[in-house]
């Protein structure tokens, strides 16, 4: 019994062949059986099998007034959850609609004031811009200014220090 777990733990697995693979093209499986089985196996993965003939589903468009078309208005019992569906009356519309009305005037107000807010930081953003670059101008101009009078100022004594060279 030993030996006949051994010899069964001893033979060789067989291995699927790898489709790019030339060297696997043979597969050691010990009967003729499962060979034909596994053909088919794969064979039947790949073929789909064919679907019979069938109707379209579609739905079959019939008027109304069609003689042969009955319309049954169903009842249904108290507890049933299609009769408990919320039944609205005029006035529950009503309601609801005003209610719905006032909702969106609060919203309205609001996104208008937040506009409103919005468009009011712009303005701020845009007089501390306009007021930054007045006061950037100004410094260029005073730093041209300083920059020209060291150079008018440099070029005599730089003059005087060359004749000194010499």
């Amino acid at each position: 019994m030993a030996t006949q777990t051994d010899s069964q733990a001893s033979a060789p697995v067989p291995t699927m062949p790898q489709p790019n693979d030339p060297s696997r093209t043979h597969m050691s499986v010990s009967s003729s059986s499962s060979v034909s089985d596994a053909e088919t196996e794969r064979r039947g993965r790949s073929e789909r099998p064919r679907m019979a003939s069938r109707k379209p589903s579609a739905s079959i468009l019939v008027p109304r007034d069609h003689p042969e078309i009955e319309i049954e208005e169903e009842e249904f019992p108290p507890d049933d959850a299609r009769a408990m569906s919320p039944r609205r009356n005029s006035a529950d519309l009503e309601r609801l609609g005003k209610e719905a009305r006032h909702t969106l005037q609060e919203q309205a107000k609001v996104l208008q004031s937040s506009l409103q807010a919005l468009a009011e930081r712009i303005d701020a953003v845009k007089s501390d811009h306009d007021k930054l670059e007045s006061e950037n101008k100004f410094l260029q101009d005073y730093i041209g200014g300083l920059t020209r009078n060291m150079t008018k100022s440099d070029t005599p004594k730089s003059s005087k220090a060359r004749k000194s060279q010499k």
